[in-house]
């Protein structure tokens, strides 16, 4: 879908603006370093844009190379037209004007991608893919670069006519490892059911495979001459329409939608655990023995001798054989007790009552709560548990974000929500801040539903 809007973009602007191009290129070229750099500076910086049609589909025509593959497919079509044809005076002469055009806007690519594939070396993410892609995206800058220079009006008039065009048929090559970069890196997005990625292999693959039979065609027909050229004609479709529907069955998804779903978020989540420290209040218990004091008068000399007993209860067995306690020691326990008694109440009555311990309050409660925001190219998921006002654990994963973008954002960002238990002051990752803001929203979300 990307592409096809880029293509529409291209196909305008060479057909509509073709004058104003050709009398005045040096301002094209100003503007497309201009929206260059600023896409440039968008994706490297921390500047957060919220909506995902700006990122998609105004930045990520730049970023992820688009636009650029748009005016090399119009400049190699220019080149694939039959002679004589109004597209190709239409294009031909501003062919050259198109092509540094391409090459600015490729740069957004290269540079965006290029610090990626840099900081994967670095960080030792080179999977199969990586090294495919880097030395395809190598060669291809080496060969662009050159080619540029060279359409510059000023420095092919220095060039000797014949040397000029042998060094831009290697512009061929370039053309083809465009194809080999875009089919190395959307089949296996295809084959995981990645929505869009399908039809992008249809679409690259019916332009560039279609420019590749059209030139092999006009070249054929200067050369040969025929007078009937259907049997040319037909040998072309069939050579066009069988590659791209060989792409399309090697593209296509094998895995149903759920399952496909099911893996990316697997591949793309990782659960952070926190685990608290836990104060245990030991308890001592006091044990006290109440000892009786008891005052004994002596009948004959008046005097009163105090002695300390421990309380003690006699029982007598009666007839039955069954414990008996005395009426005389009844009452005297009794009186005992009174006398304990009323001391106690005396002194406990000047002082308060010993206040109970309140109940803890909690901000959040107990239990697992689920929420999603926008990340970077679709939804990004959050899941944390927490238990007395603490994330024991939060784990998060994507629907379509870039799976090293979306690690480095997610590994940054997960400890500090955990540790915080809160979504406010959280540092993004930088060179993945669109991912990281999605993880903050989708974690803020989550904690605004266990609010008390």
């Amino acid at each position: 879908m990307l592409f096809l809007i880029a293509l529409i973009i291209a196909l305008l602007t060479a057909f509509l603006l073709d004058k104003p191009l050709k009398k005045n290129p040096t301002a094209f070229y100003v503007i497309a370093a201009i929206l260059t750099a600023v896409s440039v500076i968008i994706l490297q910086s921390d500047i957060t844009i919220s909506s995902r049609f700006v990122r998609d589909y105004v930045i990520g025509i730049f970023s992820r190379g688009a636009l650029g593959a748009a005016f090399w497919a119009v400049v190699m079509w220019a080149g694939a037209l039959p002679n004589g044809s109004a597209p190709i005076k239409k294009l031909m002469p501003i062919r050259g004007e198109l092509s540094i055009t391409a090459a600015v806007l490729t740069l957004s690519h290269v540079i965006t991608y290029g610090i990626q594939y840099i900081s994967n070396l670095i960080k030792g993410r080179t999977g199969s893919d990586f090294w495919i892609t880097s030395l395809v995206c190598l060669v291809m800058v080496l060969i662009m670069i050159p080619l540029t220079v060279m359409s510059f009006k000023t420095i092919r008039k220095k060039m000797n006519a014949k040397t000029w065009k042998k060094i831009q048929r290697f512009a061929y090559v370039f053309y083809a490892l465009i194809y080999i970069h875009i089919m190395v890196l959307f089949v296996p997005k295809a084959q995981n059911g990645r929505d869009g990625y399908f039809l992008s292999i249809l679409v690259y693959s019916a332009v560039f495979i279609g420019y590749a039979v059209m030139r092999i065609r006009k070249a054929y027909i200067a050369k040969k001459k025929p007078e009937a050229k259907m049997i040319p004609n037909i040998v072309c479709a069939c050579a066009m329409v069988i590659p791209v529907s060989l792409a399309g069955f090697i593209s296509r998804s094998h895995k149903d939608s759920s399952a496909s779903a099911a893996e990316s978020s697997a591949e793309s989540s990782a659960v952070f655990t926190f685990t608290q420290a836990t104060t245990t209040a030991t308890e001592t218990t006091v044990t006290t023995t109440d000892e009786t004091t008891a005052t004994t008068t002596d009948i004959t000399t008046g005097t009163e001798t105090t002695s300390e007993t421990t309380e003690t209860e006699t029982t007598t067995t009666g007839e039955n054989g069954e414990e008996e306690t005395t009426a005389a020691e009844e009452t005297k326990a009794e009186e005992e007790q009174q006398n304990e008694e009323a001391p106690q109440e005396q002194e406990n009555a000047g002082q308060p009552e010993p206040e109970q311990p309140a109940e803890p309050t909690y901000k959040y409660r107990n239990g697992e709560y689920e929420a999603e925001a926008e990340g970077y190219a679709g939804k990004v998921h959050v899941k944390l548990t927490i238990e007395n006002d603490a994330i024991t654990s939060i784990t998060a994963w994507a629907d379509d974000d870039d799976p090293e973008y979306f690690g480095d954002a997610r590994d940054t960002v997960l400890p500090q929500i955990g540790g915080k238990v809160s979504a406010d002051g959280i540092d993004a990752c930088s060179g993945a801040t669109f991912s990281s803001n999605g993880i903050i929203e989708a974690a803020r979300k989550a904690l605004e539903k266990a609010l008390n």
